[in-house]
């Protein structure tokens, strides 16, 4: 196995006198336990490779890469392979809701260019179908809007008009704002919404204003289209755990059509193409979802900003005022504005043992996460391939919410 880190200790005073922490910790001693818990995994074959960074508003104080960008071609071992560095790309999964929806929606906030109380249909007015007339943005950001989790779209569309079509067709599941069921759908609706105000694809919008005014260089949608020597970790092999979705009703999903109608199934292992078939097959790989491709060490930029209240070297995407509305708890379900609040504990959720309502963050089906401590100024940011090492014989992926718990948990010495 091949590994680097980085320390940056100097830093350690600096995050001191920078936060007036509400508990204060001082996790720099315990960075050595970071290797432990991912060589532990990548032994116990749960992922090939993986990038760990933590950091605080000055900049990253530790940063370690392991193992290798992909280590199976369909099932079939490779006899040499290439290590994760600093510039290897991860297919970012949900974290895409988080790092380009939602950080875009903020935007558009502290712009005034967007009303969270104001229904989707002031935006969307095709949305205004099947008693979804009265949903609001805010619904969408907190997952209580009601509509469906997830769905096949792609044996249906083929494009953003015919998703904004599909979308206004469907049924709300349960009354808006009286549940929370986490949902694709939302946040492909916002992503079309984010279209809608800026008259921009939402992958131009991502890669200009958050990307290239932060030099994010290596965050942006479909890299196989776009210029640059990139770096790319492999994901899955070709979409087996989507196939089953569609094909089996006792795992997880009742849906309505045959999988083997569909003829676009993949049948190669998944390098620089997102993982999720809603994103790639139905739109294009540019999705509020899913499709945004990153590096560790560009979101420890982005999370950096967060932690200096939306303003980094001279760039300004919003306010403190509008990172704590978005990272406070926005529903009786405990959930922010697009961002999760506090989701850890003892022996669940991934934030880790002391996660306090000041913790927010996301994960990502690919076996991705992000975490931000406001309390102590720090940020966490855990990226795997664990898709690179196929379903179990059930047709599961391996789970990371415990690799990711194990990190917060060693970093902050529990």
């Amino acid at each position: 196995m091949k590994k680097a880190k980085m320390w940056m200790m100097s830093l350690v005073v600096a995050m001191m006198m920078v936060s007036q922490p509400a508990f204060a910790m001082d996790v720099t001693d315990n960075f050595d336990t970071i290797d432990d818990v991912v060589d532990k995994y990548i032994e116990e074959e749960k992922f090939p490779g993986a990038t760990v960074i933590v950091g605080n508003s000055n900049g990253i104080l530790f940063e370690g890469y392991y193992g290798t960008k992909q280590l199976y071609d369909m099932g079939e071992e490779l006899e040499t392979t290439s290590p994760v560095t600093e510039k290897t790309m991860f297919d970012l999964a949900s974290l895409t809701k988080v790092i380009a929806t939602t950080t875009s929606i903020m935007k558009l906030y502290y712009d005034g260019d967007i009303d969270l109380d104001a229904p989707v249909s002031d935006y969307l007015p095709e949305f205004a179908n099947n008693g979804k007339e009265k949903v609001t943005i805010a619904d969408l950001l907190t997952h209580t809007s009601g509509l469906t989790p997830w769905n096949a779209t792609f044996f249906h569309v083929n494009n953003r008009d015919e998703m904004r079509e599909y979308i206004s067709e469907l049924p709300l599941e349960y009354e808006t704002g009286t549940d929370r069921i986490y949902s694709d759908f939302s946040f492909i609706t916002l992503g079309l919404v984010v279209e809608e105000i800026t008259g921009m694809p939402l992958d131009e919008y991502v890669e200009s204003t958050i990307s290239a005014s932060l030099s994010m260089d290596h965050t942006l949608f479909t890299p196989l289209e776009k210029e640059g020597d990139f770096e790319i970790a492999a994901t899955s092999w070709g979409n087996p755990y989507e196939y089953k979705m569609v094909d089996d009703d006792d795992f997880g999903y009742v849906v309505e059509e045959n999988a083997e109608d569909f003829d676009g199934w993949r049948d190669y292992t998944l390098v620089g193409e997102v993982n999720d078939g809603n994103s790639y097959y139905s739109l294009g790989g540019v999705a509020g979802h899913a499709g945004l491709f990153s590096t560790g060490y560009d979101l420890a930029t982005l999370l950096q900003l967060y932690l200096n209240n939306g303003t980094l070297n001279e760039t300004t995407l919003f306010d403190e005022e509008t990172i704590d509305l978005f990272t406070s708890q926005q529903s009786e379900f405990g959930h922010g504005y697009g961002w999760e609040i506090n989701r850890g504990g003892v022996d669940e959720g991934y934030m880790g043992k002391v996660a306090t309502d000041n913790f927010f963050g996301h994960t990502g089906f690919t076996g991705t996460a992000v975490v931000i401590d406001k309390d102590n100024d720090l940020f966490v940011i855990m990226l795997t391939n664990k898709q690179n090492m196929g379903t179990d014989e059930d047709g599961y992926y391996s789970n990371s919410f415990v690799f990711h718990r194990d990190v917060m948990d060693a970093i902050y010495g529990e």
